[in-house]
C-alpha cells in the first residue's frame, strides 16, 4: 500500500474525559477525515507521554488473606498500605525493615490483625520474604486470590481481592480459576505461627506496561492472557489494543517522572474499513485490562491521570486492485550489438 495522503493530530486526553475520567472521546470533523471508496484510513501512533501518576502497590496488587483465622474456613483480609515503594528492605538490607520499606509495609499490614504479629525480612540473594507469623491460629496460613471466571468470592473475600495481583508482590502462588472449597498456600506448605517463605521472588510492581485501547474495529489480536473479562484460551482473540507501552522502571523515580514513548518505525497501526472518521475513543489499562487503580477518587476526571499522544491519519491505497495480482517482468538480458 502506499500513502496519498496524511495529517497528523495531537491529543490530549485531560480536558476530553468521560465516565469515570480515564477515557478520552475525541470528535472529528469528518468531513476532513474521510476517504473514497477505494481508499483506506490508516492510524500510526507517532508519540506518548504520561506522568507516572498512580502508585506501584494499589488496590489492584495489595490485597491478600490469612485463612483459617480465627475461625477454621475464615479469611481476615490484608491490605498493603498503598505507596510506591523504592526498595523491598532498605539499602543495603537492614533487620528488622526500616520504615519505608516493602518488608516493613507488609509487616505492618499483616500485624493489623487483632492479637496477630508479624515481623518480615527481605533477602538481597534469594529475592524472597520471610514471614514470621505469632499469634495467629495454628492451621492458618496466606491466601492469594486471582480469579476471574469462578464467582462467587467467599465469604470475607470482596471483588478486588478475588482478582489481585498480590502473589506476584509477595512471590507467592496464587489461587486462581476453578479452585474448588479450598484455597491454596499462598508460601507452600507452612501453616501457623512458623517462617512462611515465599516460594517465588518478590516484585515492587505488578504492571511492565501499559495499553493504549481504542473503540474502533482495529485488524489487531492479542493472547487471552488473564484479562478479567476474557475466558481462558490458548489462541488469539480480536483486540481493542492500538499500542503497548513498556515501563523500563520498577518504582516511580523523581527523574524520570514522565512515562515517554516515540514510534519511528510505525510499529504501532490500525487499518480502519469505515469511510469516515468522526469519534475516537481513547484508554489506558494496565496488563488486565483493568484502569489505572487511582490514589484517590476523583483523581482521573480531575485530570491528574491525563496523557498526551499524537498519531498520523493517513489515506491509502492499493498500488494493485485487490485480488489482481500482476506479474513482474523478467530482468532485461545483455544483449551484444553487432556493429
Amino acid at each position: 500500500m502506499r500513502t496519498t495522503f496524511f495529517r497528523n493530530v495531537y491529543i490530549d486526553s485531560e480536558i476530553n474525559a468521560i465516565g469515570s475520567g480515564q477515557a478520552s472521546r475525541i470528535q472529528f470533523p469528518s468531513t476532513n477525515f474521510s476517504i473514497k471508496p477505494n481508499q483506506m484510513m490508516k492510524l500510526v501512533l507517532t508519540t506518548f507521554e504520561m506522568r507516572r501518576n498512580w502508585y506501584s502497590v494499589n488496590s489492584t496488587n495489595n490485597t491478600f488473606y490469612l485463612y483459617n483465622h480465627p475461625n477454621p474456613g475464615d479469611y481476615t483480609e490484608i491490605n498493603i498500605p498503598p505507596g510506591s515503594y523504592r526498595s523491598f528492605s532498605g539499602i543495603p538490607t537492614t533487620t528488622p525493615a526500616p520504615v519505608g520499606s516493602l518488608a516493613e509495609a507488609i509487616g505492618t499490614a499483616i500485624s493489623a490483625i487483632p492479637g496477630v504479629t508479624a515481623t518480615v525480612t527481605w533477602s538481597d540473594v534469594t529475592r524472597k520474604f520471610s514471614i514470621v507469623l505469632a499469634g495467629a491460629s495454628a492451621t492458618a496460613y496466606f491466601v492469594c486470590f486471582q480469579v476471574k471466571q469462578n464467582p462467587p468470592a467467599p465469604t470475607g473475600v470482596d471483588a478486588h481481592g478475588y482478582f489481585n495481583d498480590s502473589a506476584e508482590i509477595l512471590g507467592a502462588k496464587p489461587t486462581r480459576d476453578n479452585w474448588g472449597t479450598t484455597p491454596r498456600n499462598a508460601f507452600g506448605t507452612t501453616v501457623g505461627n512458623v517462617t512462611h517463605i515465599s516460594p517465588y521472588v518478590g516484585a515492587l510492581n505488578t504492571i511492565e506496561t501499559i495499553f493504549i485501547r481504542t473503540n474502533l474495529q482495529t485488524n489487531n489480536y492479542q493472547s487471552y492472557g488473564f484479562e478479567k473479562n476474557l475466558p481462558n484460551s490458548s489462541g488469539l482473540t480480536a483486540s481493542s489494543i492500538f499500542a503497548r507501552i513498556p515501563l523500563s522502571r520498577a518504582y516511580y523515580n523523581d527523574e524520570f517522572e514522565i512515562i515517554q514513548f516515540e514510534d519511528p518505525d510505525e510499529i504501532f497501526t490500525i487499518l480502519l474499513q469505515q469511510q469516515q472518521l468522526s469519534e475516537m475513543t481513547f484508554a489506558i489499562t494496565d496488563h488486565a485490562g483493568r484502569s489505572l487503580a487511582e490514589v484517590n477518587e476523583g483523581q482521573a476526571l480531575d485530570g491528574n491521570l491525563s496523557f498526551k499522544l499524537s498519531f498520523r491519519w493517513e489515506v491509502v491505497e492499493q498500488e494493485t486492485p485487490q485480488g489482481e495480482y500482476r506479474i513482474r517482468p523478467p530482468p532485461l538480458q545483455n544483449v551484444k550489438i553487432q556493429p
